[in-house]
């Protein structure tokens, strides 16, 4: 059985979040303080970020949030955060470049420490746009 995404309305993201999109706060520590989860779950509850539920063969394998960005020259499919252990990140791909299509988007972003750059430029299309560096003042 192929994955599955099923968006999560705003008005059940706290059920949700009961149910295991808390897990998502794990990707909210690799943003070096950018993003808490109760934060991104404010985000997701008042509309701003779509949840979706990641599911293989009728279970729940993770969780993800995307936002559609329409940026002057490419509209793109931004994901923002996503807990999908196991490997199914590459099982997710596919739906996510579906939903992305089906968006008018003619791209697909994501922001990405080294690690999991490698991971995914290893099994997936994914190529570097660009590094973003940080100082903290």
């Amino acid at each position: 059985m192929t994955y599955q995404l099923q968006p999560i309305p705003a008005q059940f993201v706290g059920q949700a979040w009961k149910e295991g999109a808390h897990m998502l706060a794990k990707a909210c520590d690799a943003s070096g303080g950018e993003i808490t989860g109760d934060q991104l779950k404010m985000l997701l509850a008042r509309g701003e970020r779509q949840l979706l539920r990641i599911t293989h063969s009728g279970a729940c394998v993770g969780w993800a949030t995307i936002r559609i960005d329409q940026l002057p020259n490419v509209r793109v499919l931004h994901v923002c955060s996503l807990y999908a252990p196991g490997n199914h990140f590459v099982g997710c791909f596919e739906p996510l470049k579906a939903l992305a299509v089906a968006n008018g988007c003619e791209e697909m972003r994501c922001c990405a420490g080294a690690a999991q750059q490698r991971l995914y430029q290893r099994t997936l299309p994914w190529e570097t746009l660009h590094t973003t560096l940080r100082v903290t003042l």
